[in-house]
């Protein structure tokens, strides 16, 4: 009985399990249930709250992404707002014009970049901006082949902190210098110390298709500016209605060197005031010979150094033409210096001036201030006929060991072989590099050669002074054969610049 009783006491217990395992599961039934549907309904919150976030971050991106179009005549950094507004129509028409303009991009009201327009100068200056209203990035673009943009410079700065001022004279300043013709870039970093290296930079990374007026995103990818991704780096592109004000441009495009006072500098008389030796007076010219031209391919040259030097692309008709040296003297010091040197072609009055160039060099490479000129190592330069320069190197080596030479004077080296002859003058000052400026009369016949030391460039005219009223003309460049890179794009170009600095942050740190 006790082995029944306990077996049923067991069924019972089994039972008694069962019905509560069983209500156990129509519980946890109850409670799954209840909890699905809070599941459900939190993550259906969830849903909508995550939809909400998504359209919300689509809303941002979207505003972020569209990008405000401002034409103005320029940047003012004081205020670092645009300055001379105008309309798309007004710049579409200084566009067609080769006239400078300028075009902020914006985003929100943040200026993203600003692009300096001026194709009569063969020009495009793109500008980034950092988060504080700085530009912080500078890439200097010359259309130097018809459609073909060539990145000439960049510039990176990096500011130590918000109240530091923009372009900074101290402070880490990175420096890209190419040339259309050479994969190698010269490269400067600053930072308290400076480090001079180069760096290879394949030709898609320095250059760009120039693009129709008004597409501005092909010069300055979305990433660049600081935009999504998401939205493809464009968005809609809207452009700001603005009000007509006077275009008067705070910028110009980076330019060569332009002569000064070059006509006074042979006019006796004229008188230029330095702030730290007084005043200059120019003296008589003096006439230092007849220059033999007999193939009209005019040098400009140290005479010491005459092994390479190339003539002028420009040449003058075959003749023998007068050298004139102009001079100064300090009042009341009692002594001067030669100020430049002229080979004069012809009587004409001058009405222009452009700068002498050797085969290979083109003025729209030139910076602000910038020319090409001819170097001196022995304190003179010269003037000659490409014909005997190998003979004349010679014979003026051979003057100079007889030391028959007047270092103050100018002095003539002839060759009777070849019939030519070099006439050479002191350098100014002395050693350097210095421009020769061709003249030319109103119907473009040359009219001298003048080989400026520079010395009365920065000086102030005084009263008498003789003004210069001829104008400055651009030599037009001589077009290379050189292969027609394929542009990467701005995007990968900026990518690729970075990696240039990071390697040259990298080197400096090695080097200490």
């Amino acid at each position: 009985m006790s082995t029944q009783d306990d077996g049923g006491d067991d069924a019972d217990e089994a039972v008694a399990t069962g019905r509560a395992q069983r209500a156990a599961h129509r519980g946890f039934r109850r409670s799954g249930l209840v909890l699905l549907i809070c599941l459900a309904l939190v993550g259906g919150l969830a849903v909508a709250i995550s939809w909400s976030l998504i359209r919300r971050s689509e809303r941002s991106v979207a505003a972020e992404s569209a990008v405000e179009v401002i034409y103005c005549a320029g940047w003012d950094p004081q205020t670092r707002k645009p300055v001379g507004l105008m309309n798309a129509d007004e710049a579409r028409t200084r566009d067609s014009a080769g006239d400078p303009y300028a075009v902020l991009l914006t985003t929100n009201t943040r200026p993203k970049a600003l692009l300096q327009v001026d194709w009569g100068r063969d020009y495009l200056g793109l500008f980034l901006f950092e988060q504080h209203g700085r530009r912080d990035r500078a890439y200097d673009f010359r259309e130097l082949e018809p459609g073909l943009l060539h990145l000439i410079r960049y510039e990176q700065w990096r500011y130590a902190s918000p109240d530091t001022p923009e372009f900074p004279e101290r402070g880490w300043h990175f420096t890209l210098t190419a040339r259309p013709d050479s994969d190698i870039a010269s490269v400067e970093l600053d930072q308290g110390s400076l480090l001079q290296t180069a760096h290879d930079i394949p030709a898609r990374y320095r250059s760009l298709r120039r693009a129709p007026f008004g597409d501005w995103m092909a010069y300055a990818h979305g990433r660049m500016l600081g935009l999504e991704p998401g939205a493809g780096g464009i968005g809609g592109v809207t452009v700001v209605p603005s009000h007509q004000e006077p275009a008067t441009p705070l910028w110009r495009a980076p330019s060569g060197m332009q002569p000064r006072h070059l006509q006074a500098l042979f006019t006796p008389g004229s008188r230029f005031s330095d702030t730290d030796l007084d005043t200059a007076v120019v003296t008589e010219p003096a006439t230092a010979g007849a220059l033999q031209v007999p193939t009209g391919a005019v040098i400009a040259a140290d005479p010491g150094t005459l092994d390479s030097d190339e003539p002028f692309t420009v040449t003058v008709p075959p003749g023998d033409y007068p050298v004139l040296i102009a001079g100064m003297r300090w009042a009341g010091k009692g002594w001067g210096e030669t100020t430049a040197a002229m080979l004069r072609i012809s009587d004409k009055p001058t009405a222009s001036w452009e700068l002498a160039v050797r085969p290979g060099q083109d003025v729209r490479l030139l910076g602000d201030d910038e020319f090409y000129g001819f170097g001196v190592d022995t304190g003179t330069g010269a003037f000659l006929d490409a014909s005997g320069r190998d003979s004349l190197a010679a014979a003026y080596e051979q003057q100079q060991q007889s030391g028959a030479t007047d270092g103050d004077t100018a002095k003539e080296t002839a060759d009777p072989k070849t019939g030519t002859n070099l006439i050479a003058y002191p350098s100014g000052r002395g050693d350097g590099s210095y421009p020769v400026w061709i003249g030319r009369a109103a119907d473009g016949a040359i009219t001298c050669l003048v080989a400026d030391m520079l010395l009365l460039r920065d000086m102030k005219p005084m009263q008498p002074a003789t003004p210069d009223t001829a104008v400055f003309l651009t030599p037009t460049p001589t077009h290379s054969a050189r292969p027609e890179p394929k542009p990467a794009g701005p995007e990968a170009t900026a990518e690729f610049l970075a990696t240039v600095i990071a390697d040259v942050v990298a080197t400096k740190k090695r080097i200490g």
